[in-house]
């Protein structure tokens, strides 16, 4: 992922990095509203159906779904481009395939690949995830250079990688069940409709207000200001994003497949055992990545993206608050999901996207753009404070970290601007490789201290 973002940063300019960031919000509405809450359902069950040996039938039913959903993308994209008149930034019949095979392909590709990692195939999983990664770049890169610099043909070029590797994940993750439509049509009864409609549904809309509160400062930012604006911003901030991607992908591999099969069967007092247990470990590890992504933007900025959106570092650090209160709040996600309570998440969501939406309307921040960032940050600190007061009323959750010891450990990271600076690569990586290294130690320890003391 960070890697991509270098490449994609040097073969496109400002304004078509903007038209990717325009491109990858319409499917991240399609996608959350409409299949990433079957998607959760989907998640949650993935152990009680591999040992009712009914994987293969769940994953039968879901991709029916997606079927549905990819269809009706086609007149949603339609009405896309005539209002907000997209003709000159895409071909629509080129963007409408795109969306049809992101439906089909990336989410059956997405969910088999994690639903693997929840099976406990850990090994196999990095592999499916690595092999899709250099393909997906290396296709990406490929198909850009051939048909010219339209971020459609990048974004084909993963799509390529992953129906590449579906292949080969699919056939492992449904191993040792079989098709059988006959327990598909028994199992899809009235009441266990309802029951998948009443998980499902509070988390579309959820889902909704996240993508409103997320992405939709893209189309306002591009409405109101320029394409270039976006480019510089929604780099920025993706920087930060793909920092704290990395690492909740790395620490949700680890600590997933344990949160579910200890919630497995489990009482509720279990339940919430199992959810600060895990939050015990991740929650400091968050608090380590705000400030090494704070203090080291310009840093990673200079080794990651190209010389011509290197300006753009004020972005990614405040964008690194606005990543923090999103992990932690997906943290706290996993309590509603876990006690099939996700309706608890719609009121924090909507405070979010109703204060992010409404300031980046009203007020005009074209000379300061930083206020973009810091508004949708305010926005997500809300969501987080709301979610955990709504996910406390459902289980004894408590959030434990030592703010003076997180404080201390974190003050090394500053010393990087006590340093003169380089805008060559290599020396910007071999500081970002010396602080990685503080950071790798800085999380390491408090984590082995706390798995000796509680034996």
């Amino acid at each position: 992922m960070l890697v991509s973002i270098r490449v994609m940063t040097y073969l496109l300019s400002p304004t078509e990095m903007g038209n990717y960031y325009l491109a990858i919000t319409i499917l991240a509405f399609l996608n959350l509203v409409f299949l990433n809450p079957p998607g959760m359902y989907f998640s949650r069950h993935v152990l009680q159906w591999q040992r009712s040996k009914n994987l293969f039938n769940a994953i039968t039913v879901f991709m029916a779904w997606m079927c549905v959903v990819s269809l009706l993308s086609i007149p949603i994209v339609f009405v896309i481009f005539e209002i907000c008149d997209y003709h000159e930034k895409y071909n629509v019949f080129l963007f409408t395939l795109f969306t049809v095979l992101a439906m089909l392909v990336s989410t059956t590709h997405r969910n088999t690949m994690h639903g693997t990692n929840a099976l406990g195939f850990r090994t196999e999983f990095v592999v499916f995830l690595i092999g899709t990664l250099l393909l997906g770049l290396t296709f990406s890169i490929t198909s850009v250079l051939l048909y010219g610099g339209n971020p459609l043909w990048w974004l084909f070029g993963v799509i390529a990688a992953e129906a590449l590797m579906l292949v080969k994940i699919f056939r492992f993750f449904i191993q040792n069940n079989t098709l059988d439509i006959n327990k598909i049509r028994s199992a899809l009864t009235q009441k266990r409709l309802a029951a998948i409609m009443r998980f499902t549904l509070p988390i579309g809309v959820a889902t909704f207000l996240m993508w409103g509160q997320n992405m939709s400062y893209r189309f306002i930012v591009d409405y109101k200001y320029t394409a270039d604006a976006l480019g510089y911003i929604a780099v920025g901030l993706g920087i930060s994003t793909a920092v704290f991607n990395s690492l909740e992908s790395i620490l949700m591999q680890y600590f997933n497949p344990l949160f579910l099969k200890d919630i497995l069967d489990a009482s509720q007092e279990e339940r919430a055992k199992a959810w600060n247990k895990m939050a015990s470990f991740m929650v400091p590890i968050y608090v380590s990545v705000l400030f090494f992504t704070i203090a080291l933007s310009e840093v990673l900025m200079k080794i990651l993206v190209d010389s011509q959106f290197q300006q753009a570092y004020v972005y990614a650090m405040i964008g690194a608050s606005m990543e923090f209160f999103r992990v932690m709040t997906n943290l706290l996600n996993n309590v509603a999901q876990s006690e099939h309570k996700t309706s608890s998440t719609i009121k924090p969501y909507c405070v979010g996207f109703i204060v992010s939406v409404t300031a980046l309307l009203l007020f005009n921040f074209e000379a300061q753009l930083a206020m973009v960032p810091v508004v949708l940050s305010a926005a997500y600190g809300l969501v987080f404070v709301f979610m955990y007061v709504e996910m406390k009323k459902i289980l004894a959750i408590k959030i434990q970290v030592d703010i003076v010891r997180s404080l201390l450990w974190a003050l090394p990271f500053f010393a990087v601007y006590l340093l003169p600076q380089f805008d060559g690569l290599i020396p910007n990586m071999l500081i970002a490789m010396v602080f990685g290294g503080y950071f790798l130690l800085s999380t390491w320890l408090p984590v082995k201290h706390r798995i000796e003391r509680n034996g």
